[in-house]
C-alpha cells in the first residue's frame, strides 16, 4: 500500500507543478501541450483515491466531503480574499467594482468573473466536490460497472454538448464536472483493474501515448485555434480533446510510474491543495514584485519565457514551503484537519 501511495503523491506532486508552470508565463506551444491532460490527470488521480465504502450514505457525504474540500476550499478563498484586499489597497490590481463581490462570490463560484476574481485556481477545489458528488450518485444507483460506464459516458456527452451550446461557467464549476466526472470514473476503474493494466506499463507504452497526446494535442489547438482550458470552458474538437487527454494521462502514468521515487515530488503532492491555493495570486505576485525590481534588469536570461516560467515554478515551490509548514502545523483546520498528527500524515485530495 505504501508504495502505492508514494507513485501517487509524486504523480499529484508533479502534476501540481505543471499546473504551476501552466500559470507562468511560458511560451505558447508549452502551455498548449500541459493544459491538454493536466486538469484531466488530476481528476483522473482523485477518482484513483475514491472508496465507496467510506460513504455509507448521502448524509455521510457530504459531511466527509464538506469537512475535506468544502471547508478548506471556503478557508482558502477568504485568505485569498484578505490577499485581494492588500493588493487592491496598493493599486496592484484593476478592479473597478464592490469590494464585496469577491466576497459573495467565494459561495457562487462563478469562475473567470468579478465573483471569482481574487481566487485564481480554487475553482478546482469547489469543481472536484460536484465532480465527487456526481461520481457517489452514479455509483450509488449504477451499482454494477457497466451501468456505471454508461451513466459516466451519459453525464460526460451533456457536459460537452452544453460545452459547445452554451460554454457558460455554472456556479462550483458544475459545467465542468459533468466533463470531469468522466476522467474520475476512469481513474476509479483503473484502480479496479490496476493489476492488469500494470503489465502494459512500459517503455514503449510510454511512448506510443507520448506521440498520440502531442499530435492529437497539436492537431486540435491548430484546426480548432482552441487551447484546451477548463477555467475557459474551452475544448476544442470534442473526440481530439478526449483522446489527447487519455493517452497524456496513460503517458503520464507509465512515466511517474518508472522514474526514481522522488521525496521533493512526494512533498508537494501530499501538500497540493496549499500549492494550489497559495502560487497563483500570492507567491507569484510576490516573486514577480521582486524579479522586476531587483532581477529582470539585470538578467537578459531570465526575460527568456521557458527560463523565467520555470525559474517562477521552482522558486514558488521552495519559498510555499513555510507556509506548507505553519498550516499543516498550527492551523490545520483549513485543510479540514482536527489535529496536529492527523494533518501531518493526510493525503490531499486535490490540485
Amino acid at each position: 500500500m505504501k508504495k502505492r501511495l508514494d507513485w501517487l503523491d509524486a504523480g499529484k506532486g508533479l502534476g501540481m507543478l505543471l499546473v504551476m508552470l501552466g500559470h507562468a508565463d511560458i511560451p505558447t506551444f508549452l502551455k498548449t501541450y500541459i493544459y491538454t491532460f493536466h486538469m484531466p490527470l488530476f481528476f483522473f488521480l482523485s477518482g484513483y483515491l475514491f472508496k465507496m465504502e467510506k460513504f455509507s450514505n448521502l448524509k455521510v457525504f457530504f459531511i466527509k466531503r464538506t469537512k475535506s474540500l468544502i471547508f478548506p476550499y471556503l478557508c482558502f478563498s477568504f485568505l485569498a480574499y484578505l490577499w485581494f484586499l492588500v493588493v487592491y489597497h496598493y493599486g496592484e490590481v484593476d478592479y473597478n467594482h464592490d469590494l464585496f463581490t469577491p466576497l459573495i462570490g467565494t459561495f457562487i463560484d462563478i469562475r473567470k468573473s468579478i465573483w471569482t476574481v481574487h481566487s485564481g485556481a480554487l475553482w478546482f477545489v469547489a469543481c472536484l466536490f460536484c465532480t465527487e458528488l456526481l461520481f457517489y450518485l452514479v455509483t450509488k444507483f449504477g451499482r454494477t460497472n457497466k451501468r456505471i460506464s454508461f451513466f459516466l459516458i451519459l453525464l460526460s456527452v451533456i457536459g460537452c454538448i452544453y460545452n459547445k451550446m452554451h460554454g457558460q461557467p455554472l456556479p462550483w464549476g458544475f459545467d465542468v464536472a459533468l466533463i470531469s466526472v468522466g476522467f474520475y470514473g476512469l481513474g476509479f476503474f483503473y484502480k479496479v483493474y490496476q493489476d492488469k493494466l500494470d503489465r502494459y506499463l512500459h517503455f514503449n507504452t510510454f511512448i506510443f501515448f507520448l506521440i498520440i497526446n502531442v499530435i492529437t494535442g497539436y492537431v486540435n489547438y491548430v484546426f480548432t485555434g482552441d487551447r484546451v482550458d477548463f477555467y475557459n470552458s474551452s475544448l476544442g474538437n470534442i473526440f481530439l480533446f478526449y483522446v489527447a487527454a487519455i493517452s497524456g494521462i496513460g503517458a503520464f502514468m507509465t512515466g511517474i510510474k518508472h522514474i526514481k521515487r522522488s521525496k521533493a515530488l512526494q512533498y508537494v503532492g501530499k501538500n497540493s491543495l496549499i500549492y494550489l491555493a497559495l502560487h497563483q495570486k500570492i507567491i507569484f505576485f510576490l516573486i514577480s514584485v521582486v524579479m522586476q525590481k531587483y532581477i529582470l534588469d539585470y538578467s537578459n536570461l531570465v526575460n527568456i519565457p521557458v527560463v523565467k516560467g520555470i525559474l517562477y515554478t521552482l522558486i514558488a515551490a521552495f519559498i510555499s514551503v513555510p507556509a506548507v509548514y505553519i498550516i499543516n502545523h498550527y492551523m490545520p483546520f483549513m485543510l479540514g484537519k482536527i489535529g496536529r498528527e492527523k494533518a501531518l500524515n493526510a493525503h490531499v485530495n486535490a490540485s
